[in-house]
């Protein structure tokens, strides 16, 4: 497959968007579009509990909190023009706010979206949603990373100029993790900083104009390329061990249990060792898959063309799911996914869609235009950024 649909692989769940026409969608199949917008608060105000603190939710690319509670009946409590994908972290929502001219950091309040605090980016692209970890908010433009003090509504440290970024950043362990695909000027190159002070602490060549997400779990970061998927030592980027895949280059390594999972353009899902890079097994080779799997220690989920689950141990098809989609993150029982400009609900148990949910339209220029940039689920709300807005959904009153 070209390059430019792998890029859109890894890229597809990190994408911004601006709020325009306001739209309402039920949870029953109705789908209700209306001119005009509003700005929060939001009414009535969400009862939302639980973190998300990344557009992953980690730095494991997981997406899944075990012991998390799904909605398992849904209700809109209102969609607004507040900024882009969120983050959940802290009792406080992040997201960004884009205007013609630059970005702003906007801390907000997870009932209403309310805002409670700014900060802006110099430049008027950020790359993805931010990130909450170790103290701190973290955020990507084009050219370089940033740590923000948002109650000070001020930039903390701005790192090193990387030309080419396109994805966040990824933060453990008291370490920044930035990555830039290159440019002009600038090889492709993944770079570790300091979370505190924004110091360079090693950098690490990569191969080809690749710039997907990296994935980090305990000491080891996981890594694609051009030459395929890499294990890295957290603390000085020495190669623990590389397996060469041709079809690897924007794809999101997400880690799980032991294992290591890439979507390949050829191979469709590939499951490895993740101490030992030893290859467990490969599936769905048939597949067009887009966004990478969500992987819990009892099934991964996989979408394309149709949504399954596979066992972790051997990569067989153990649920066919009733609707198609591509997940997105999994709390508890309940696993989120994404079709079009529709969010689905899914008993991981039996495949059963429990709801789902349709966004609306917005106009850009002359196009109309739908569909879903980003889906937030914490403990009692799902927030959902799409083409009409950012919607809060809680359960049924």
């Amino acid at each position: 497959m070209t390059r430019s649909r792998t890029r859109r692989c890894a890229l597809h769940a990190l994408g911004t968007g601006l709020a325009a026409a306001l739209a309402g969608c039920g949870g029953d199949g109705s789908r209700t579009d209306e001119s005009g917008s509003t700005g929060p608060p939001g009414s009535p105000a969400l009862d939302a509990d639980g973190t998300w603190p990344s557009h992953r939710y980690d730095a494991t690319n997981a997406a899944v909190v075990a012991d998390g509670t799904g909605l398992l009946d849904i209700e809109t409590y209102w969609i607004l023009d507040a900024g882009g994908v969120p983050v959940v972290s802290d009792d406080a929502l992040y997201n960004w706010t884009p205007d013609a001219s630059r970005t702003t950091l906007t801390r907000r309040r997870p009932g209403t979206a309310a805002a409670t605090g700014r900060v802006s980016l110099a430049s008027a692209g950020a790359k993805g949603s931010p990130t909450v970890a170790d103290g701190g908010v973290y955020g990507t433009d084009a050219e370089r990373a940033y740590r923000f003090d948002i109650t000070a509504d001020a930039t903390r440290w701005r790192g090193p100029t990387m030309p080419g970024i396109e994805v966040p950043p990824t933060v453990a362990g008291g370490v920044v993790y930035v990555r830039t695909g290159g440019g002009e000027r600038t090889h492709p190159h993944l770079r570790a900083l300091d979370a505190q002070s924004g110091e360079t602490r090693w950098r690490h060549e990569t191969a080809g104009e690749t710039g997907a997400p990296i994935a980090v779990s305990d000491t080891t970061v996981y890594l694609t390329d051009g030459d395929g998927l890499h294990s890295l030592d957290t603390r000085n980027a020495e190669t623990r061990w590389h397996r060469a895949l041709s079809g690897v280059g924007w794809s999101t390594p997400v880690v799980s249990h032991g294992s290591v999972y890439v979507v390949d353009d050829t191979a469709g899902l590939v499951a490895f060792d993740a101490g030992t890079g030893e290859e467990r097994w490969r599936a769905l080779g048939e597949r067009d898959i887009v966004d990478p799997p969500v992987a819990a220690e009892d099934a991964v989920h996989v979408g394309g063309d149709r949504l399954v689950s596979l066992h972790p141990n051997d990569g067989r098809v153990v649920t066919e799911f009733e609707e198609s989609g591509d997940p997105v993150g999994r709390r508890g029982d309940t696993l989120y996914a994404v079709d079009g400009d529709t969010l689905r609900a899914f008993d991981v148990g039996d495949g059963r869609q429990r709801w789902w949910y349709a966004t609306g339209s917005a106009t850009d220029g002359d196009t109309i235009v739908r569909g879903i940039h980003g889906v937030t689920p914490v403990d009692s709300a799902v927030y959902v950024h799409a083409a009409d807005g950012l919607h809060g959904i809680g359960p049924t009153r």
